[in-house]
C-alpha cells in the first residue's frame, strides 16, 4: 500500500471528490464504519449540492416559478455540479446562471428565460449593494453647477438597469401574482430601473434608452457619452426623460468633473 497522504493531500483529494464526485486515491484512507468510503463522499457531495441549489432558489425566485420546482431543481443541480461555488459567500453563486440556462438547447424555446434570470440576479445585487446616501436636491444642484457642462454622474451602488426584447418586468410581476396578473410576451421591449428604497428592492419600468444611459454612467462615462449611448437607440429621446428618474428618485450619489 502506498504511503498515507499528508493533510494537504487529504484536503485536496476531498475537494476534488466534492467537485468531481470521485477520488479513487482517497478511498483507501477513509474508514468504513458501516458505510462504504465512496458512499460517504457522495453523502457530503450531495449535501453541498443541496446547499448550493437552495442558494440558487433564493437568488432566482421568478425563474423557479416559471420553470416549476422540479425542473428548476434539476437545472440548478446540474449548474452547481458543473460550476461550483468560486467564493466562500454563496450569494455570489449564480453570477452566470442566466448565461448557463440560455446556452442549454433543451431550453431554447424559452426565449425569455435568460433575461428573467438576469432580472432576478440584479434584484439580489441591488439588495446586497453597499449603503450610500444621496445628496439633497440643493446640494446636488450646486454640485451640478460647479462640475461644468459635461460632468460624471456617480450613481448609488444599488442602482442597476436591464433591458429585454419583451416586457421583462411585467413577466417578473406575473411570477409574483399569476392569479391576478397577466403578461403579453409579445408586448415589445422593456427596460427596468432597479434601486433600493426603505431596505427593499424597488423597480420601475423604463425605456431601453434609459437603460443605455444608466449602463454608460455606471461604466464611468461622462454625461455626454452616456447620452450618446442612449441616442444610439433613440435619437429623439429627450434628456429630461433620460435623467428624470435618476433625479426624482435621488439615485445620484455625487457629481464630479474628473
Amino acid at each position: 500500500m502506498p504511503a498515507p497522504p499528508n493533510l494537504s493531500e487529504l484536503q485536496a483529494g476531498f475537494a476534488r471528490a466534492m467537485i468531481d464526485g470521485a477520488a479513487p486515491a482517497l478511498l483507501p484512507w477513509i474508514g468504513t464504519h458501516g458505510i462504504e468510503p465512496a458512499v460517504r463522499l457522495q453523502i457530503y457531495r450531495n449535501a453541498i449540492l443541496a446547499t448550493q441549489v437552495a442558494s440558487l432558489v433564493a437568488s432566482f425566485p421568478a425563474v423557479e416559478r416559471m420553470l416549476g420546482v422540479d425542473c428548476f431543481d434539476g437545472w440548478a443541480t446540474r449548474y452547481a455540479a458543473w460550476h461550483g461555488s468560486r467564493s466562500g459567500n454563496l450569494q455570489n453563486l449564480g453570477d452566470d446562471f442566466a448565461d448557463y440556462l440560455e446556452a442549454r438547447p433543451e431550453l431554447s424555446g424559452l426565449g425569455w428565460l435568460g433575461d428573467l434570470a438576469r432580472l432576478d440576479w440584479l434584484r439580489q445585487c441591488t439588495m446586497l449593494a453597499a449603503d450610500a446616501e444621496a445628496p439633497d436636491a440643493a446640494s446636488l444642484q450646486a454640485a451640478l453647477s460647479a462640475a461644468g457642462d459635461d460632468p460624471f454622474l456617480h450613481l448609488l451602488p444599488c442602482v442597476h438597469a436591464i433591458a429585454a426584447p419583451f416586457p421583462v418586468l411585467d413577466l417578473w410581476r406575473y411570477c409574483e401574482s399569476p392569479e391576478t396578473l397577466a403578461v403579453d410576451l409579445a408586448g415589445g421591449a422593456q427596460g427596468v430601473l432597479l434601486w433600493r428604497e426603505d431596505d427593499q428592492v424597488a423597480m420601475q419600468a423604463c425605456t431601453p434608452t434609459a437603460v443605455a444611459l444608466v449602463t454608460a454612467l455606471k461604466q464611468g462615462n461622462r454625461v455626454s457619452a452616456a447620452v450618446e449611448a442612449a441616442h444610439a437607440l433613440d435619437a429623439d429621446a429627450p434628456l429630461d426623460a433620460l435623467l428624470g428618474p435618476l433625479l426624482t428618485r435621488a439615485l445620484i450619489q455625487h457629481v464630479s468633473d474628473h
